[in-house]
């Protein structure tokens, strides 16, 4: 792959990036306007083969999903030729980038965590669950709709789930990881607002709730052991907020915060 080529009809222009599991071109189109980038999966000997099922993953539910709140999906390749999946650029930076900034205000949180939520709510009722909220999978429009990206490790109720099919362990980011993911189970909604939660708890206080082990046994902890509440490490912190994240954070299943309903009321509630 080298700018100037020309797969499809897409020609190849800069490196955008390059990952552990994938590299992002920018490319252009004669018949489309919106910029591009496409996605090229890492192929060559010794890589992980998780990254080639992902991506085949990705190549399945992507173009499946419509609205704001997901980058349009204008083509794929197959592993034969040449995988890719090309889709709509979307401008700016991921929350990764903001990390410096923590804690943030309540009143910045609280709109993060509406946005979020709304778009997850949007991604559940295609019948996709993403499997890996974090930072660096969020993105906002210039109108200011969160956008998901990356759904490798993503779970689709109607389509194969590859990624279960072929391996035993748990595939994400630890500190975000729901614990039933340790348990196999991939079909839950309620583990992306767990990830939520997560992401909510870390960019209001400034620290992870479960700490930052990526061991297996480390992670089993949150099976059984609860996070501190967000008031005893900063007394200011609101009490509506902290209902909402640890709701979210909650292992038993009547208690915890169903999707499509309760969370995107986040960003209707005033700080008090």
């Amino acid at each position: 792959m080298q700018a100037g080529a020309e797969i499809d009809g897409f020609t190849i222009g800069e490196r955008v990036h390059r990952g552990g599991m994938a590299t992002l071109w920018s490319v252009t189109h004669p018949g489309i306007t919106v910029p591009l980038l496409m996605k090229v999966p890492l192929t060559s000997e010794g890589e992980d083969p998780a990254a080639i099922v992902s991506f085949e993953m990705e190549q399945m539910i992507l173009p499946r999903l419509s609205g704001p709140h997901v980058p349009a999906c204008f083509g794929t390749g197959d592993f034969e030729r040449q995988a890719y999946v090309v889709m709509e650029r979307i401008p700016g930076q991921t929350l990764y980038k903001r990390l410096g900034e923590l804690p943030m205000p309540y009143e910045e949180v609280r709109v993060i965590g509406g946005k979020v939520a709304t778009a997850l709510a949007s991604l559940h009722r295609q019948n996709v669950i993403h499997h890996d909220i974090k930072p660096s999978s969020i993105m906002f429009r210039e109108r200011g709709e969160a956008v998901l990206i990356d759904f490798g490790l993503s779970h689709h109720r109607h389509l194969p789930d590859l990624l279960q099919e072929e391996f035993r362990l748990p595939y994400g980011t630890a500190p975000y990881m729901a614990p039933e993911r340790l348990l196999g189970v991939r079909d839950d909604p309620r583990s992306d607002l767990f990830s939520l939660g997560v992401l909510l708890y870390f960019f209001s206080t400034g620290v992870r709730p479960f700490g930052e082990t990526e061991s297996l046994r480390g992670m089993r902890r949150r099976l059984w052991r609860d996070p501190y509440p967000p008031r005893e490490l900063k007394p200011d912190y609101p009490r509506w907020l902290q209902e909402i994240v640890l709701r979210c954070l909650e292992i038993d299943p009547p208690r915890a915060i169903r999707p499509r309903r309760s969370l995107p009321s986040i960003s209707a509630i005033p700080i008090r």
